[in-house]
């Protein structure tokens, strides 16, 4: 009938006292004893403990329980069991409530955001939060003054009704009615009528909490009324109840006005202090915990026990942590006696995940890992999500190549033909688009400018491929509305069966039946085979634990659909099962996804603890890790709720009494971290990153308060892209690039390490070693370049290059542009064929435009050349009138001819087309064109897009260099002739391009016209004047040449040079201009030619 609340500093014997009561109440002979403790992980070490303690005797009518445990064992003692709600059960019977408000249109004030799921997460939070406090539905809505206030109020009342009506609770109304069955007993027991709750407690037992609901506390007052002594711990900080403090002394303020709400004697209070002699902690952490925040708190020399990490990220600080780790365990620390916590948890576990692989470490993760981020889920999510954006590219052949699926019909071989048919003609995604596609395949050729190339498809294969792509379209659309358990039959059918399923991973008897385990096969049923890839993985190269992880993933999804279906059931005995949208379904499994783990090895035993901040506390371990002392990682920023600002639960709490917390007494981290520096019993680690985003990342007030109290805290600053001692290093990687390092003059110790690593991996380091020699050749002036740098010295490669770069060879103007930027361009181009795989878009590119471009202006000069008009000012306006009407032809036809997809802002940018266009024809007709530089007589157009054949063009040696190609456009200026060539960009090709030897077309097209007109009969030009590129965007001229120019002769010496190196296998990567650091301003093969990592003056051998 006593409690006793024993308060005491951190890591000061609480839990010790608890457990000496504990043993003196079970020396008496079935004593029954109930202990109360924060989380599982507590109760495992209490239990430990506890062992230790006595002696490792065996105790009975011992009962641990968290408070939810503790909710539903008062209830079956009172023989009211009840029906509880899990969270999927409880989101789906709230949305329930929100649509049935809708339809009625009682929602105003949430009417826009009601049938979100993060509305329906936002006000199930809030519930709980009310029902926690022990906030009835009418007293809320007594205190609802606005619009909200009353929505909410409705909602609250609504649902609660829907709870009472059919027997259900949820899991903080479980709470409500075990602390009623409690206050009904002791009613009846006031009335002298028999008890309905037979609770002969010798010891109500309380450890580990910081902090209790105010249903939490009135329940323990009333519990501990029944029992025969009550002993609660809790931390205190004497004299800093406002600061430090102000956690615990809130948690037993809480308990003492619970006490008295609930007619119980005021508990004892019980203050333990630890004298010197009792406390066995080290030096550093006494003084720690004695002077924390404290601001006159005196200095102390650092003893050791305390040590300091800085990293410059997130990544590398946690691989410092588990380094230091890895050294403990190599010393004999056993993984038990290590505690590693961290305040932000998503933010961290992926690093932690991969760094433990890395190192091999045995960590247990409290959470395990995330459920929606396993590759095979990720995978199926993925799959899920193809029909929303209407079967994106990129996003469906992610999915047909992802190793976890089989699709019927679609193999290796039908993907890449899919793949390059989309590329051609550009499908960027849309159902009806790729199908249409694969029906245009057969009738367009893989290179439209060779009239004797093959078709894309032959007509057979694309109708099959059309057939087994349409049902793969069919079968991963999911109906827009069905039943839940519709869904999931749907989604088990599509999966697949387990071909090769053990016995201990069939059903679980605990969960609901699944409907699809009891149905008749369908073999027309589309299935992806998810599972049986799965395993079939693991009897090819995927390493067992790659195949382990996702079978567990996998088994845990089944669990996530089952729970749906638990849900889906119960809501359907109460008459709430309606139809649910696909949408509605997939946030469901969504949401149930992110908030579930997998763990293939979950228990703890022999293994390092990694755990949140919150689930440390209460976990005394020899030695404690504590990571992410930065601002805004720990302590964390506090956000502002969604339905309430602070001010407005401020006055629900001064002008109602409805307790509800603001982001400042939310905040909690000083306390939290006054707990965690109490746990350690030999040393204490802290680490952070310094760096965010390249910029500066300062501490957390927490990491300055523990340096402010020592002198020289051994603190251990790791650089940015430092390599690790080859001392530390923790992985075959580490060691293999600390090794390195020292071979690159720095002074390490590295003979046992290079030793070692010769014994257990030689091949690696053997490649390591080569590629480090080859790099460094490539960044040194003194080495020629090599077939590491661009040249070939095969023989069998030299002969190829002989035969293909031979005088049979026909070259184009482009080609040779290509050689004249950078050899290694064109080699890796032309020679190896390379192609940047670049996903089609949407809209009108370069090459589609310049396409566009060119076929109108042909059009239209074609009509200007047929009417026999001059290109002179007064016929500008009949040109402009027949640029006009071809325009409107070739625009209209140009989606379907040049194969683009028109986008949205396809029409705007029509009209920027026609009015370049008319600028360009405009100045063309003009007295100042610059086509009118070569004489005064009148032009007329004389050829568009003119062909010449294979020209054999004279170089310097002797040699005939052969070339073919088109001219855009000829005019005819008295007897002489003038080259025009379009480009559809503004930027300007300088002769000093042709004389540099970087662009050669306009040499090409001024020789080639000479050599035409020299061989044609009938009324053509004497002579050619000259060439110049004209450009669309601007109408400017550029690159202006003649015949007799300097420049051309230049060109032919280049040209004999570079022809004679090809054959040479000369393709040394060394542009002859050098923009943004790359041959030409866009590059392709950039990230090929490693030209940044090349010297620029290395000799050519």
């Amino acid at each position: 009938m006593t409690t006793e609340i024993v308060l005491a500093p951190a890591a000061t014997g609480k839990t010790e006292q608890a457990l000496e009561r504990l043993l003196h109440v079970v020396g008496q002979p079935l004593a029954p004893v109930w202990v109360l403790v924060a989380s599982a992980r507590q109760e495992d070490a209490f239990r430990a403990r506890l062992m230790q303690m006595g002696n490792k005797q065996v105790y009975f009518n011992i009962e641990f329980f968290d408070f939810f445990k503790l909710y539903a064992r008062i209830l079956n003692i009172a023989g009211q069991p009840v029906r509880a709600l899990d969270s999927t059960g409880r989101y789906r019977l709230l949305r329930a409530v929100l649509q049935d408000l809708q339809r009625r249109d009682e929602l105003r004030h949430f009417h826009s955001i009601a049938h979100t799921p993060g509305f329906v997460h936002y006000a199930a939070d809030f519930l709980y939060e009310l029902k926690s406090n022990v906030v009835y539905p009418e007293v809320f809505a007594a205190a609802a003054r606005t619009h909200k206030d009353r929505e909410l109020a409705q909602i609250y009342h609504l649902y609660q009704d829907k709870l009472k009506k059919h027997d259900l609770v949820d899991r903080e109304g479980e709470g409500w009615l075990a602390l009623e069955a409690l206050q009904n007993d002791d009613q009846r027991l006031v009335n002298r009528q028999p008890l309905q709750l037979h609770l002969p407690l010798a010891l109500l037992l309380i450890d580990g909490f910081d902090q209790f609901t105010s249903l939490q506390a009135r329940l323990i007052a009333r519990l501990a009324g029944r029992a025969g002594q009550a002993l609660i711990t809790l931390t205190t900080v004497t004299a800093r109840e406002d600061t430090i403090g102000r956690r615990f002394a809130q948690a037993l303020e809480r308990l003492k006005e619970s006490y008295k709400f609930e007619n119980q004697p005021q508990p004892t209070i019980t203050l333990l202090h630890a004298t010197p002699a009792e406390d066995r902690r080290p030096a550093d952490m006494r003084h720690l915990l004695a002077h924390i925040f404290r601001n006159s708190a005196p200095k102390a020399p650092a003893q050791g026990q305390i040590s300091l990490i800085e990293a410059p990220d997130s990544a590398r600080e946690v691989a410092e942590v588990l380094r230091r780790v890895k050294r403990l365990l190599l010393a004999g620390c056993p993984p038990d006696d290590i505690l590693i916590a961290l305040r932000d948890w998503s933010s961290y576990s992926p690093h932690i995940l991969t760094t433990m692989r890395l190192y091999g470490l045995p960590l247990a993760l409290h959470y395990g890992e995330p459920l929606h981020t396993n590759a095979a889920i990720v995978a199926l999510l993925g799959l899920l999500q193809l029909h929303e954006r209407d079967f994106q590219r990129r996003e469906v052949f992610d999915t047909l190549r992802s190793p976890y699926f089989t699709f019927a019909g679609l193999d290796v071989a039908h993907i890449d033909q899919l793949e390059k048919t989309s590329h051609a003609l550009v499908i960027v995604g849309g159902r009806a688009l790729w199908l249409e596609a694969l029906d245009e395949a057969p009738h367009v050729r893989e290179d439209a400018d060779d009239d004797q190339a093959p078709p894309l498809l032959p007509e057979a294969s694309a109708a099959l491929l059309k057939t087994h792509l349409a049902a793969f379209f069919e079968a991963v659309t999911p109906p827009p509305q069905a039943a839940v358990d519709e869904y999931v039959r749907w989604l088990e059918a599509l999966i697949g069966p387990d071909p090769t399923q053990a016995p201990d991973e069939g059903p679980d008897p605990n969960l609901p039946a699944n409907p699809l385990d009891s149905a008749p096969e369908q073999p027309a049923v589309y299935r992806l085979h998810l599972l049986a890839n799965v395993r079939g993985a693991g009897r090819g190269d995927v390493p067992r634990h790659i195949v382990s992880r996702d079978l567990s993933a996998l088994r845990q999804l089944k669990r996530v659909l089952r729970g749906l279906l638990s849900a889906q059931q119960l809501l359907k005995s109460l008459g709430e099962d309606h139809p649910v949208t696909w949408a509605e379904f997939f946030s469901d499994l969504r949401a149930a996804l992110e908030s579930t783990t997998f763990t293939p090895a979950p228990n703890r035993s022999g293994r390092v603890l990694v755990t949140t901040a919150a689930n440390a506390r209460g976990l005394p371990h020899q030695h404690v890790f504590i990571l992410g002392l930065a601002e805004g990682l720990f302590p964390q920023r506090q956000p502002e709720d969604p339905l309430y600002t602070d001010a407005e639960r401020r006055a629900f709490y001064e002008q109602h009494n409805i307790p509800l917390l603001t982001r400042a007494e939310r905040a909690s981290d000083d306390g939290l971290f006054y707990e965690l520096i109490g746990l350690p019993r030999a040393t204490l680690t802290l680490s952070r990153p310094y760096l965010q985003e390249g910029k500066l990342w300062i501490e957390s007030h927490l990491w300055r308060a523990v340096t402010r109290l020592f002198d020289d805290l051994p603190l251990e600053k790791v650089r940015a892209g430092e390599v690790v001692p080859v001392q530390e290093a923790a992985s075959r990687q580490e060691v293999a690039l600390a090794l390195a390092e020292a071979f690159h003059g720095q002074s390490q110790p590295v003979a046992a390490a290079y030793n070692w690593l010769l014994t257990t991996d030689g091949d690696s380091w053997a490649r390591i070693r080569q590629g480090r020699e080859l790099e460094a050749r490539r960044m040194a002036r003194k080495f020629p370049h090599d077939r590491y740098s661009g040249r070939l010295d095969d023989p069998r490669l030299l002969a190829f290059l002989q035969q293909e770069l031979g005088p049979q060879r026909v070259w184009s103007a482009s080609q040779l542009n290509e050689f004249g930027q950078c050899a290694f361009r064109f080699f890796a181009k032309r020679l190896l064929q390379l192609e940047a795989l670049e996903e089609p878009e949407e809209g009108v590119d370069a090459l589609v435009l310049g396409s566009i471009y060119h076929k109108i202006l042909e059009n239209t000069y074609k009509r200007v050349l047929q009417q026999g008009m001059t290109i002179t000012p007064e016929h500008v306006e009949a040109a402009l009138a027949f640029l006009d009407e071809e325009a409107d032809k070739v625009l209209a036809a140009a989606p379907r001819q040049l194969h683009f997809r028109a986008s949205a802002v396809w029409e705007g940018e029509q009209r920027v087309l026609r009015r370049r266009l008319h600028a360009l024809v405009r100045k063309d007709f003009s007295a100042d064109s610059p086509l009118n530089t070569w004489g005064e007589a009148p032009r007329v157009p004389f050829k568009l897009e003119m062909p010449f054949g294979t020209l054999a063009l004279e170089l310097d040696d002797g040699e005939r260099l052969r070339v073919r190609g088109y001219i855009d456009r000829v005019d005819r200026q008295g007897d002489a002739a003038v080259i025009v060539d379009y480009k559809s960009g503004s930027r300007k090709i300088p002769v000093s391009e042709i004389e540099n030897g970087r662009n050669f077309q306009m040499m090409l097209y001024v020789l080639a016209l000479e050599h035409v007109l020299r061989r044609a009969a009938g009324n053509v030009p004497q002579n050619v004047a000259g060439g110049v590129f004209w450009h669309v965007r601007s109408a400017e001229a550029s690159g202006q040449l003649s015949p007799a120019d300097a420049a051309v002769a230049a060109a032919r010496q280049h040209l004999t040079r570079y022809l004679q190196a090809a054959r040479d296998g000369n393709f040394a990567v060394h542009p002859t201009k050098v923009e943004e650091g790359k041959c030409t301003r866009y590059c392709e093969f950039a990230q090929l030619c490693r030209m940044s990592t090349i010297h620029r003056d290395k000799p050519h051998a």
